[in-house]
C-alpha cells in the first residue's frame, strides 16, 4: 500500500536534469575549495577548512536553494517536496541504524585497501593538501587554536548540517523523483551522489559499497530522517576519530 505522502504524482525528473541537480553542486564546492584553500592557508588554517567554507557557501544554500524553489506556493515548502517521511517502528530504528552505520565503516574499510592505489595511478597529480585536507605528518604547522576552531566547524558542518541537507536533498527530494528507473533508482542516486563529491574522487567506490545499504534502506522504508540519523552519525563517528589524531600531534 503506498503512503498518502509518497504520491505517484510526485515529478519525475529526467536524466539530463538529474545529472545537473546531482553534480552541479558538487563541482562548484569543488571549485570554491581549491580557490579559497591558498587564502585559508594564508590565515593560518589547514585545507579542511576550505571545504568547511565551502560547504557553508554553496552546498547548504544550494541544495536547500532547490527544495525551497521546488515548494514555491505550498503552505509547508520542505515538507511539500519531501514524500518520504513516513512513520518508522522503533523496532526497525533499533535494528536498522546500527546495521547500516556497520555497513557504512565496512564499505569504507574494504575501499581503504586500494585507495592508495588508485590515488597514485589516477590522481598522483593533484596536489598534497587537495588528496590530503588533514594531513597527520602537517598538524604541527598550524596553531592550537586554528585547529581548534577548524575541528569544532568541522564537527557542526560535517557531523550535522551539511549531512542533514545532503539527505534532505539527495535522499528526500531526489530520490522520489527518480521512481521511473525502478528497482535502480536507489543504486544510481548513490552512485552520482558519490560522483558529486568531485573534491574526493578516489573515494568514488567506497562511497557506493558504504551509503548503497542506506539508501535502499530509505526507499524501502520511504523515511528520509532513517539516511540522516545514519549519515550524522556515521560523519560524527569519522569526526571523532580524525579530531583524537590531530589533538594527540598538537
Amino acid at each position: 500500500m503506498v503512503s498518502a505522502d509518497h504520491s505517484p504524482a510526485t515529478e519525475q525528473l529526467a536524466l539530463p536534469r538529474l545529472l545537473a541537480l546531482f553534480l552541479v553542486p558538487g563541482a562548484l564546492m569543488t571549485v570554491v575549495y581549491i580557490v579559497i584553500s591558498p587564502f585559508i592557508e594564508t590565515a593560518g588554517f589547514p585545507p579542511i577548512a576550505a571545504l568547511l567554507v565551502a560547504v557553508l557557501i554553496v552546498l547548504v544554500p544550494f541544495e536547500l536553494g532547490v527544495i525551497v524553489r521546488a515548494g514555491r506556493g505550498q503552505p509547508q515548502r520542505i515538507r511539500s517536496v519531501v514524500p518520504y517521511r513516513r512513520p518508522l517502528p522503533l523496532r526497525d530504528w533499533l535494528w536498522l541504524v546500527p546495521v547500516l552505520i556497520v555497513a557504512e565503516f565496512v564499505g569504507f574499510g574494504l575501499s581503504m585497501a586500494i585507495e592508495p592505489t588508485v590515488i597514485d595511478s589516477l590522481f598522483g597529480w593533484l596536489p598534497d593538501w587537495f588528496v590530503r585536507p588533514i594531513d597527520p605528518d602537517r598538524v604541527g604547522d598550524y596553531s592550537r587554536e586554528a585547529w581548534s576552531v577548524t575541528l569544532a566547524a568541522y564537527f557542526v558542518l560535517n557531523g550535522f548540517v551539511g549531512p542533514i541537507v545532503e539527505e534532505l536533498y539527495f535522499r528526500g527530494y531526489l530520490l522520489p523523483r527518480m521512481e521511473w528507473m525502478g528497482r535502480w533508482a536507489p543504486l544510481v542516486n548513490v552512485s552520482l551522489f558519490s560522483l558529486y563529491h568531485f573534491w574526493s574522487p578516489w573515494q568514488v567506490l567506497g562511497r557506493i559499497l558504504a551509503l548503497a545499504p542506506t539508501v535502499y534502506a530509505v526507499r524501502w522504508k520511504e523515511n528520509v530522517y532513517l539516511g540522516m540519523v545514519v549519515h550524522c552519525t556515521g560523519n560524527t563517528l569519522g569526526i571523532i576519530l580524525v579530531g583524537n589524531l590531530v589533538l594527540g600531534r598538537i
